[in-house]
């Protein structure tokens, strides 16, 4: 067996609203608000 793990698909709104977040927020924290 592999250890690959599953990866998410995310809809284009999810990461549009990311993005917005990273720039208003910053990274870090966006990644920190949305438990990466």
């Amino acid at each position: 067996m592999t250890n690959q793990k599953n990866r998410i698909k995310h809809t284009p709104e999810f990461k549009a609203e990311t993005l917005k977040l990273a720039e208003k927020v910053g990274v870090a924290e966006a990644a920190r608000q949305l438990s990466f």
